[in-house]
């Protein structure tokens, strides 16, 4: 760790031909390296034609803001939702630059069927409810077109990549983080074009803000953030139960006495109805989606997992000086890994500790015996993905809203790295184990019994479209 904050401590905005080119060999060579899915949705023709444009725009890179773009723009091209520039692991100039710059959006905006819908606004005369026709002469389309090639998700989980455009999550919107180096504010200042909720139309030079500002702004009209706080509340014979995030590890919070409480409450007061609410919930804590089963399952159901196949049995020490992890242990797996020979994945390793994982789901005696529908969406892509996978399967509850990120592929991740390059700062993420699969695996994430399609208008409107559907259904 403290080589790593030494190696980092001079990382600026400029960078030279030779830092510029040597910042991208380290990462192209981390990735060739340590990636243990490069080619799970790709030809090896297609890698090499992304590291190439990397190489290529990285090399010319001149500051930190192009490299981060090169190098996300690299991380997305591998189709891994856990492969990208963390911006909490950036380093220098750019960590500040892209949270601390005078360059966001004064507003906050939900995509929904293409089209922008503001959510909140820090500028006189647009107003939550409004439609963002423009950004600078760019239309939503344009807008996603430009953003597409820097959205991460897991294969074709394409919602999941449109998702990471919105506010409305617990992360980073890369409306705030990627755009601004793509299209700067002119002079610091943004022109909008938006319609009004009376249909008007009308063109305003709105000065761009730093997140904070704008956090504080709309703080001060009442809108909050969204919020992670797990709650059930009870109305009459339906209870809804939602589960922000399973992001838990640092937190005092008691989630199994949560169930055990929750559950007890819902029995006592013979709730025959629950929704289970996980629609903003992109993932955590695998072992609490398979908790909160227990009170669900009618009969036992075994999940199996094999997140283990990597790339090395040990990490190159040249490489090693660049990377952070919560583990060193990951970096050496002499002893504990054999060769793949069959398979998409031969070639590679396999930690023996991480294949054919097995785990029961064993029915809780006082389990709750109600319907229960599932709230999904594209933001479960990782824990919440297998949730999602484990109830559909099981017939634990009936899946509503929109499919889901993460990939019926498995899922990359498990244990992670960060390597950061020493010159610009910039940091990418590299899941070091990945689910083993098949050549005949689908390429697709999970698809709800109950699919529901939001409309511009309803979500203008402030109509929660999946707890319509599932009252159309608990009548």
């Amino acid at each position: 760790m403290l080589l790593l904050i030494s190696l980092c401590a001079s990382a600026a905005d400029t960078l030279s031909a030779d830092q510029a080119r040597r910042d991208a060999t380290i990462l192209a060579t981390t990735l060739r390296a340590l990636h243990p899915a490069l080619d799970k949705y790709r030809s090896q023709a297609e890698v090499d034609a992304s590291f190439a444009r990397f190489q290529t725009r990285a090399g010319a890179a001149r500051n930190a803001a192009a490299m981060y773009l090169a190098a996300t723009e690299l991380a997305a091209s591998v189709r891994c939702g856990h492969t990208w520039t963390n911006v909490l692991n950036q380093q220098g100039a750019i960590q500040q630059r892209l949270q601390e710059a005078a360059d966001k959006l004064p507003l906050t905006m939900r995509l929904v069927d293409g089209r922008w819908l503001v959510i909140g606004s820090a500028v006189a005369g647009i107003a939550a409810g409004d439609e963002l026709l423009t950004v600078d002469g760019h239309s939503s389309a344009d807008v996603v077109a430009l953003m597409w090639p820097y959205l991460r998700a897991d294969g074709s989980s394409d919602g999941k990549r449109l998702r990471q455009l919105s506010h409305d999550r617990p992360d980073y919107s890369m409306m705030d983080i990627v755009w601004p180096l793509l299209s700067p504010p002119v002079d610091g200042v943004y022109r909008l074009t938006v319609r009004t909720g009376a249909g008007a139309t009308r063109a305003i030079d709105a000065a761009a803000t730093t997140l904070r500002a704008r956090a504080a702004a709309l703080q001060a009209q009442g809108i909050q953030p969204p919020d992670e706080k797990w709650q059930l509340r009870i109305d009459g014979d339906l209870g809804v139960m939602t589960l922000p995030t399973f992001a838990l590890y640092r937190s005092t919070f008691d989630w199994r006495q949560f169930f055990a409480d929750s559950f007890a409450e819902l029995r006592q007061r013979q709730v025959s109805r629950l929704v289970i609410d996980i629609r903003n919930n992109e993932g955590g804590d695998g072992s609490i989606g398979l908790e909160l089963l227990t009170w669900l399952v009618k009969s036992p159901i075994t999940d199996v997992s094999d997140q283990s196949v990597t790339m090395y049995e040990r990490v190159p020490y040249q490489l090693a000086r660049y990377l952070d992890t919560w583990d060193f242990g990951f970096f050496d797996r002499t002893g504990q890994v054999d060769q793949i020979t069959e398979g998409p994945q031969a070639g590679r390793w396999r930690v023996r500790a991480k294949s054919q994982q097995a785990h029961t789901v064993t029915p809780r005696p006082n389990r709750y015996t109600g319907k229960v529908w599932l709230l999904i969406g594209p933001e479960n892509s990782s824990a919440t993905f297998s949730l999602a996978q484990l109830a559909k399967r099981s017939g634990a509850a009936t899946l509503v809203g929109q499919p889901t990120g993460g990939n019926l592929r498995g899922l990359n991740g498990g244990q992670l790295a960060w390597v950061t390059l020493p010159n610009s700062g910039v940091a990418v993420d590299i899941p070091l184990l990945a689910a083993s699969y098949s050549a005949d695996t689908p390429d697709a994430g999970i698809t709800p019994d109950i699919l529901v399609q939001r409309s511009f208008a309803r979500q203008a409107a402030g109509r929660d479209e999946e707890m319509d559907a599932v009252r159309q259904r608990a009548r």
